[in-house]
């Protein structure tokens, strides 16, 4: 694992943290309704009697869904580009000294994942 693999990791990590903080955060709608956080069921603080529009159980409820599905999409975002930069391999030390028989990152370019497979010029590319 080289070092933008290792730093990537842990970025990741910290977007998965910060999509949770985010859905366990209590929010306020329309600056008149306090709401509770949204993984926890978003309810409404305190009795709000319905005023105008705005009804506290109704739109509590679609706002914390909406905070959820966004922390959920940060959260899908992040792991899958943390796993992608992951697979990732550099040229081998193998292939760069010249000794290509011994080279193990040609198996991805067989499948087809050329992207991921190593990347001198003595694999095969499908």
């Amino acid at each position: 694992m080289n070092g933008l693999q290792r730093v990537m990791a842990f970025i990741s990590l910290a977007v998965v943290a910060v999509a949770i903080v985010f859905a366990l955060l209590p929010f306020t709608f329309a600056d008149s309704v306090s709401c509770g956080p949204a993984l926890l069921g978003s309810e409404p603080r305190g009795p709000r009697p319905t005023a105008g529009l705005v009804q506290p159980e109704r739109d509590c409820e679609r706002t914390g869904r909406s905070r959820l599905a966004t922390a959920g999409f940060v959260a899908i975002l992040g792991v899958v580009t943390g796993a992608g930069v992951s697979q990732i391999q550099t040229p081998g030390k193998d292939c760069r000294e010249g000794r290509h028989a011994d080279c193990h990152g040609g198996w991805p370019a067989l499948v087809g994942l050329k992207r991921f497979a190593c990347q001198c010029s003595c694999h095969p590319t499908g």
